[in-house]
């Protein structure tokens, strides 16, 4: 199947030292995507696909390598969002799922299931009940320890001793906010969505991110006839600025409005810096990634924005050779958490009809299948 897929490592900061890196990964996540789609795979496959190379990787922000809580502990947020169903599957808090977002997509796959004695399939599971349905799912379960990253576990150390020396709180300008994401628009012009985190260092265990809230880490939505744009969204940064905000939505919605480039643009600044929701905050990080495709042409436009320092992304269609991986910056002179900075790029995918859309639901058969 051909499509476009595009990702990130999270809009923070990327050292000079770590800058190729990162672009390296983001290739390898991109490569992942695009093979899933040439087997046959459809939008919901190659996002997650690529966010399991990223969250594999001790570079980023998820997964293995994530920041640890006070105690600690790796504990992931995860989600994905189906724009042809529109279904939503997330978890937060968990530990021990190697790939979190795998346990996304299975929770939003069984969206469509129909459980007996009128019980609804959960969208959302956190802690120990995530881990839980995790291990039914036949998900990859691992030790604590396992999780953890030599680079991760320097920068807790270092996190504590700079609380302790300065009595600082916690400060998101100590926590590296490389939270993954990708977005994907198959030819179809079926979109999909998915984000992944390990949220800030030092948080409170327990705490839940954006990466797992609805409308706030992920948006996907598609026309059901054909005379609207399919859009998609993901985010990365603060997380309780994101979630304040709802960007991802927002982000997506945007893009319907005007000129993507310009409807970013002018979201990022009245819905998110500007935004009456965060009028305690007096440094807005947060970036997203965006996509806008018209099915009816095989048209559409890639887009980013952030308000940090830096953001880097990936992005490739099925039918080019290899991926186009770069590092956005804000202006030299511009102070991060005060203005965004916008680009963006067009992209073509030959499309297909999409055949008629049929619900599928699934009977479950015994009370001892998932819940």
């Amino acid at each position: 199947m051909n499509g476009f897929v595009a990702v990130h490592c999270g809009a923070g900061y990327h050292s000079d030292t770590l800058r190729k890196d990162y672009q390296k990964t983001c290739y390898v996540a991109c490569k992942k995507a695009a093979q899933a789609l040439n087997e046959g795979g459809n939008a919901v496959d190659a996002v997650e696909k690529a966010i399991i190379e990223l969250e594999n990787s001790a570079l980023t922000n998820a997964g293995y390598g994530s920041n640890l809580s006070w105690d600690g502990v790796v504990e992931c947020d995860a989600s994905i969002m189906n724009g042809q169903t529109l279904h939503f599957g997330a978890c937060g808090a968990v530990s021990n799922v190697w790939n979190p977002i795998s346990l996304a997509k299975q929770l939003c796959i069984k969206q469509c299931d129909n459980l007996s004695l009128g019980r609804v399939p959960p969208c959302i599971l956190t802690g120990k009940g995530a881990k839980t349905w995790a291990e039914r799912m036949g998900l990859e379960i691992v030790d604590d320890k396992k999780m953890i990253s030599p680079r991760a576990f320097r920068n807790y150390k270092h996190c504590k001793r700079k609380l302790k020396r300065y009595s600082l709180q916690n400060d998101v300008r100590f926590s590296p906010l490389d939270t993954v994401g990708a977005i994907c628009v198959d030819s179809f012009g079926a979109v999909a969505a998915g984000a992944s985190s390990g949220g800030v260092s030092l948080k409170h265990e327990g705490r839940v991110g954006q990466a797992a809230s609805f409308g706030s880490g992920v948006w996907a939505a598609m026309s059901r006839d054909g005379t609207t744009p399919s859009v998609a969204s993901c985010t990365s940064g603060c997380g309780e600025h994101l979630i304040r905000t709802q960007l991802a939505k927002n982000t997506a919605e945007s893009l319907m409005e005007s000129s993507p480039v310009i409807s970013l643009d002018k979201c990022l600044k009245e819905k998110f810096l500007e935004s009456p929701f965060l009028w305690d905050v007096p440094e807005r990080l947060g970036g997203a990634l965006s996509l806008m495709f018209n099915p009816q042409i095989g048209e559409g436009e890639l887009l980013w924005g952030h308000t940090t320092k830096t953001m880097c992304v990936g992005y490739m269609s099925t039918q080019t050779a290899k991926p186009k991986c770069i590092i956005s910056c804000l202006p030299p002179k511009v102070i991060a958490g005060h203005k965004a900075v916008v680009s963006g790029v067009p992209f073509n995918v030959p499309t297909q009809p999409y055949p008629q859309f049929q619900w599928e639901i699934k009977t479950e058969h015994s009370l001892n299948g998932s819940l």
